[in-house]
């Protein structure tokens, strides 16, 4: 009898473990299962909230136009030409003005314009550069600073260049006499002109070509000669020979 119990006894403590053994795994099945639908619940809960944010701006930049304005980029400050005023352009003009005429100007007269033979006759007597030669008028000997052009009684006589009439005068050796500035230093003497025909004063301008008297017979230093011009040059202060400027070889 007592070995009978102590065997059921034994039975039934095991069928206790057994079903402790059950109800501990069964508890904690369900302790995992509730926790593990937890997790995933929140799992799922998040990625669904970043899915749809990810979502909403996709959207937003899909139906976002092209030209449409950036409200979140900072412009660059536009900067603007004050317009000129009118008093300004008359300034600057004024300005430009003042500046050309304090340039020098250039001296016109540097440099001659052309070059015309006086007269278109040949050269009777020319030009000694400082040697004595004889004079047939007054049978001495003396220089001839000038060159003698035939031409006929009342020629007209032009002028060599462009210039500017300085002295009409009447010499007692040379006749009727006028003189230009030719300028860069050139002075020109037309000699043994008509008295009664000299069309030009002094201080008057003149251009090559310019009539400025014709051949007379005024010159006694030369009266015994053809009748002629007695044309002489003198650069910057010196005799020298004209017929290098009237053809060309000098200036």
């Amino acid at each position: 009898m007592s070995f009978k119990i102590g065997n059921l006894s034994g039975k039934g403590l095991i069928i206790a473990v057994g079903a402790c053994i059950l109800a501990v795994g069964a508890a904690g099945f369900y302790s995992y299962t509730k926790i593990s639908d937890q997790l995933n619940a929140e799992l799922i809960g998040n990625n669904s909230g970043t899915l749809s944010a990810d979502a909403g701006t996709e959207n937003k930049s899909q139906n976002t136009p092209v030209n449409a304005e950036q409200t979140d980029i900072a412009k660059s400050e536009e900067t603007t030409t004050a317009p000129v005023t009118k008093a300004e352009e008359q300034t600057e003009s004024a300005a430009v003005t003042a500046e050309a005429e304090e340039e020098p100007a250039e001296e016109t007269n540097n440099v001659p314009q052309a070059m015309v033979r006086p007269l278109n006759g040949e050269v009777l007597n020319g030009f000694s550069d400082g040697e004595l030669v004889k004079s047939r008028t007054l049978n001495v000997w003396r220089t001839h600073d000038g060159v003698d052009i035939a031409g006929a009684q009342d020629e007209k006589v032009k002028s060599m260049t462009s210039g500017t009439v300085t002295q009409v005068y009447d010499d007692q050796m040379w006749g009727a006499c006028v003189v230009i500035d030719h300028g860069n230093g050139l002075e020109g003497y037309y000699c043994g002109l008509n008295k009664e025909d000299i069309p030009v004063a002094e201080g008057q301008a003149v251009s090559a070509g310019t009539v400025i008297g014709s051949v007379g017979n005024t010159a006694e230093s030369e009266i015994g000669e053809d009748s002629h011009l007695h044309f002489a040059v003198k650069k910057n202060g010196d005799w020298i020979d004209p017929v290098a400027l009237i053809s060309g070889e000098g200036s």
